[in-house]
């Protein structure tokens, strides 16, 4: 879905923390206007707009991927002084500086999930303005979107379903409007994001084609969208979390077989324009943010600054090397071959960089679901360790490495497995939440204790107080 202007924004009024303050002015003015936007299909295509659009700054764009989440599962060197994820990386939801950044991901998450709900509320009443497949499609995405933001809210703010599977967590919102909706469970929520993707998946199975560019628009650049095959990803996901092993790999396989999904050509490296360094064939699912130059170049560039930035985010070389293991033939891997930068004894990720980009199936593009994962996920799960080896070998050769020629025990089998999510999902986010799935007691390169408490983000504390939690 590419950008076209649309006035969604000014029907979202959303004011305060999301899911204990108003939720809208619901004067009769602002109805009429909400219904006449929602009175025709138009309307419909720019309120999902705008839901991704909210997913953006503050959340995807940053926080929940390239920035905390990812400083907090040690994706780089934070100790200077001034740093801004300092505290975070130090686990300290005491600092300001952390408490203000839950506050942000809080209510911006909060503020995306009721632009989907109200989607939800009036797709059903204008169902006669949605025409060919529309309607299958706006409800399918809108109910996935929701899942999809209520599982990452989860999993920063709840316990882990086997420790605290019963233990309240955050709400499950399902309603746009002004009232406060009590937490939930861990289990609960999971099984709302099930229930959610079951209707979902039903939904989107109109639509199975991943397209790039179509007449029409609505359905062009299917990564771009919560499409048919990000349902059962994210499905896939959650099983895991859930600890079903079982239904875990068989979504996992149900993405894989669907062949829909190519892995990245190395020749789109020796281009002089255009290198898919997010791999972007391989995206489930993904966010395009058009003003993702300015937010990348703030954060990974270092050439020419006479001193480290203290906002830019690196690691030392010898540090990088070891993660990539350099001196174990880790040098052909396409993800450090191409994706890492070295400048005098630091090195960072040039994955988002945009230079060069001028084709939009590649450009301005952050991967939230990937091919791999789905890899990754069948191999944890597989009851065969035989199988367990071949996936991984399957993503080693498909990133320039040559296969493991070992016996695998189970020890061994999550060895290699967190080796490969360190490497395939640095500056992503995704390695914070493989951590605190597992239960590491000490996240490597980090020195901090990891319990139940410090692997969950405290609620804001405007939410305690106006929410009465």
């Amino acid at each position: 879905m590419k950008r076209i202007t649309y006035l969604f924004s000014a029907l979202i009024l959303i004011t305060g923390l999301a899911s204990c303050k108003k939720w809208l002015d619901v004067s009769p003015g602002t109805q009429v206007q909400q219904e006449e936007f929602y009175s025709t299909e138009a309307g419909f295509n720019q309120a999902l707009l705008g839901s991704y659009v909210k997913m953006e700054r503050g959340l995807y764009a940053d926080n929940l991927t390239m920035t905390t989440l990812s400083a907090m599962g040690q994706n780089y060197q934070t100790s200077l002084t001034g740093n801004p994820f300092l505290e975070h990386a130090k686990y300290n939801y005491n600092a300001p500086a952390v408490k203000d950044t839950i506050k942000v991901i809080w209510s911006k998450m909060y503020t995306a999930i009721a632009g989907v709900n109200n989607i939800l509320e009036h797709v059903e009443t204008s169902k006669p303005v949605l025409f060919k497949n529309h309607y299958n499609i706006v409800k399918g995405e809108a109910l996935g979107l929701r899942a999809f933001l209520h599982f990452d809210l989860l999993r920063m703010f709840g316990p882990m379903p086997a420790t605290g599977g019963n233990t309240a967590a955050i709400p499950y919102i399902k309603t746009f409007g002004k009232t406060i909706t009590p937490l939930s469970t861990t289990n609960a929520i999971i099984n709302a994001c099930l229930a959610d993707l079951d209707e979902a998946e039903s939904l989107l199975a109109v639509n199975k084609e991943v397209i790039y560019a179509n007449d029409d628009r609505f359905i062009s650049y299917t990564r771009n969208h919560f499409n048919y095959w990000a349902v059962k990803a994210l499905k896939a996901r959650i099983y895991l979390y859930k600890g079903d092993k079982i239904k875990a790999a068989q979504y996992a396989n149900e993405v894989i077989s669907s062949e829909k999904f190519p892995f990245v050509n190395r020749s789109t490296f020796n281009q002089s324009a255009n290198q898919d360094h997010t791999f972007s064939t391989e995206h489930v699912f993904a966010l395009q943010v058009p003003l993702l130059k300015d937010m990348v170049d703030r954060r990974f560039r270092l050439e020419g600054v006479p001193s480290y930035q203290t906002s830019t985010l690196y690691l030392s070389t010898a540090t990088i090397n070891s993660l990539y293991e350099t001196q174990q033939g880790g040098t052909t891997d396409y993800r450090y071959l191409y994706n890492i930068r070295t400048y005098t004894n630091v090195s960072y990720t040039t994955k988002y960089w945009q230079d060069g980009l001028t084709n939009l199936e590649i450009a301005k593009q952050i991967p939230l679901i990937r091919l791999s994962e789905m890899y990754y996920i069948a191999a944890e799960a597989s009851p065969d360790l035989g199988q367990a080896l071949q996936l991984i070998n399957k993503i080693r050769t498909q990133r320039g490495l040559e296969n493991l020629n070992i016996t695998l025990d189970e020890n061994r089998r999550m060895a290699e497995i967190e080796k490969e999510y360190i490497k395939e999902f640095y500056g992503e986010g995704q390695l914070f939440f493989f951590y605190k799935r597992l239960e590491r007691p000490i996240i490597p390169r980090s020195t901090v204790g990891m319990t139940n408490l410090t692997y969950t983000f405290p609620l804001p504390d405007d939410e305690i107080e106006f929410g009465n939690r």
